[in-house]
């Protein structure tokens, strides 16, 4: 649902009786956008219709543009609310065997009009403060929009845009270019890589030129449409998010090009926004679950209170980030040591390892609290998180780093990690386990092929067969899987499912039968090839759940037979492990 919240307030419901949520690309992102602050209207995608509707507390919500054709299905997200409360929308089509994307502007009363279309895929729509100019971001297979994509602007008139120009290919021409900001009429700030990192840009008066030169990112991925880490402020002034060395932070540009950090505690910070001449986002510290923060004239402050989370600030586990030389480039992990008050593990026996691959492969481990983790180290399990070679937040060298090389130099970083940490001694080097979801099963699976120094790997919807991945996978990654695994031949090499009689270890599959991304198949293949080699493997299939778990009862059953195989397979420090096959 869709909350408005004010310090001092109590939070009021806008959605009443729908679910915001954009499914464009799968992924979705940019699911509401406010349509007039004077009385609280915001413009929402209805999870379950996918339309677009108008809605505000108290009052019934009501449906902007036309309805899909009866043979078609229409997704919408990206939203982006107009002067004159019309909303412009990235729209995905499907039908049988056909997807189609475009940008529409959408009205009451069934009005509509494509505003533009014919490319692959649209994102990062932004509308100038007057309504008269559009600013758009577009990009074609097999790129992802961290690869290369394409600025434009163009004039927004009442049948669509005219005018429309691309935004000096010369410079940005092969970068990535992303979030499109308008600071006046006339004036357009953006984040892009031509230098190696994401940096704010700005164009105005057909001028283009870099603010800020620090090596740092300021944005990550954008696998979601509506990402934000750049707002306007008066004054020609930005608040910016940028990402160093593994940890958010928050601060303004100024004009003269000085980046002022601002002094906040949160260690993770997004969607970002200027509220009242100022910012607030949703931030986490490294004790808290997220929550909205907001910079007030008291200072930094939480909006409504934090969400307690379920410990005590003395059993809480934090990030300590390390460095581990790779093949030819750094390694960038953190580790949490195992920690419950009052407990210590056996004297002299260091603790059972658990290995955490991120997803993406684009992404990055989260310093913020993770109940995840916590889960672990409060049972007396150390934790290494790797930001392997593709993750984000290190520059588009490290990036670019995995191309060719997916499921190899991701595997190699992480089993480089545990290495260091049981060479110093840190942890248990005969008790170790990897897991991961989504391209970070790939990874934890991978492992299992590539290195005997796991006991076993556990896998959330991830990834097992490379070659099923780049035939099955839904439009936006269809060119995805080739430029990271290379030649055509290396996708049998680096899948799990093809290499099961080289496992050893235990391990623990978990599925959604919903998942368009990697579908039930590739999991159900592979149980049964490491079953028929005699591998010891568990897998739960879980109705209705797509890529990603969201029911209660779906993840309290993962975690439960997440925990049993690791006491399974590793044990608990100062127990046996259990006897018999898992």
């Amino acid at each position: 649902m869709l909350v408005r919240a004010e310090p001092g307030r109590p939070p009021t419901v806008v959605s009443a009786g729908a679910s915001v949520r954009s499914r464009v690309y799968e992924y979705g992102g940019g699911a509401w956008c406010l349509l007039d602050p004077t009385d609280a209207t915001f413009a929402i995608v209805d999870d379950a219709t996918q339309r677009v509707l108008v809605a505000a507390p108290g009052r019934p919500a009501s449906p902007l543009g036309a309805e899909p054709p009866a043979e078609r299905r229409w997704r919408h997200g990206g939203l982006v609310g107009l002067p004159d409360r019309t909303v412009i929308a990235v729209r995905e089509e499907l039908g049988e065997g056909w997807s189609r994307r475009s940008v529409v502007r959408l009205g009451p009363n069934g009005a509509e009009v494509t505003v533009c279309s014919g490319r692959g895929f649209y994102g990062s729509v932004a509308a100038s403060p007057d309504g008269r100019r559009l600013a758009w971001v577009v990009w074609d297979s097999p790129d992802m929009p961290w690869d290369a994509t394409e600025l434009w602007v163009g004039e927004l008139g009442n049948d669509g845009i005219s005018g429309a120009l691309r935004v000096r290919p010369r410079v940005l021409g092969g970068c990535s270019v992303d979030q499109p900001l308008w600071v006046g009429p006339d004036s357009l700030c953006f984040v892009a890589d031509p230098s190696g990192w994401w940096q704010p840009w700005r164009l105005a008066g057909g001028r283009l030129e870099r603010l800020c030169d620090l090596e740092a990112e300021f944005q990550g991925p954008a696998w979601t449409l509506g990402q934000r880490t750049l707002v306007a402020l008066d004054g020609g002034r930005l608040g910016c998010i940028w990402r160093r060395d593994g940890r958010d932070q928050l601060g303004v540009l100024e004009p003269d090009g000085r980046l002022v950090a601002l002094d906040q505690p949160c260690v993770v910070a997004a969607s970002l926004c200027a509220h009242r001449g100022s910012l607030a986002w949703v931030g986490q510290r490294e004790t808290t679950l997220p929550a909205l923060w907001w910079q007030g004239p008291g200072g930094v402050g939480e909006v409504a209170g934090h969400v307690p989370a379920p410990l005590e600030p003395e059993d809480i586990s934090v990030a300590e980030p390390f460095t581990v030389g790779g093949r030819g480039r750094p390694v960038h992990a953190a580790w949490y040591r195992p920690r419950l008050g009052g407990w210590r593990g056996p004297p002299g026996e260091a603790p059972p390892l658990v290995v955490f691959c991120h997803g993406g492969p684009t992404a990055a481990a989260s310093r913020g609290l993770d109940l995840a983790v916590q889960l672990l180290t409060t049972r007396g399990y150390a934790v290494a998180t790797v930001d392997y070679a593709g993750s984000t937040g290190y520059g588009r060298a490290y990036r670019q780093a995995l191309e060719g090389r997916w499921g190899e130099a991701d595997v190699e970083d992480c089993v480089a990690v545990a290495e260091w940490l049981a060479d110093r001694g840190l942890v248990d080097g005969s008790r170790m386990a990897i897991r991961g979801a989504s391209a970070g099963g790939l990874s934890a699976l991978g492992a299992m092929v590539h290195s005997d120094r796991f006991a076993g790997a556990v896998s959330w919807y991830g990834v097992s067969d490379l070659v099923r991945l780049a035939s099955e996978s839904h439009d936006f990654e269809a060119g995805y899987t080739e430029r990271l695994v290379g030649r055509p031949e290396r996708a049998a090499e680096r899948s799990p499912v093809h290499r099961a009689d080289a496992i050893s270890g235990a391990v623990l599959l978990l599925q959604g039968t919903d998942d368009p991304v990697v579908p039930v198949g590739q999991t159900l293949a592979l149980a049964e090839a490491l079953r028929a080699r005699g591998v010891p493997c568990r897998t739960l299939i879980f109705d209705g759940e797509s890529h990603g778990f969201r029911r209660a009862e779906t993840l309290a059953a993962a975690y439960q037979a997440e925990l049993d195989f690791y006491r399974a397979v590793l044990a608990e420090p100062g127990r046996p492990a259990r006897e018999g096959r898992w």
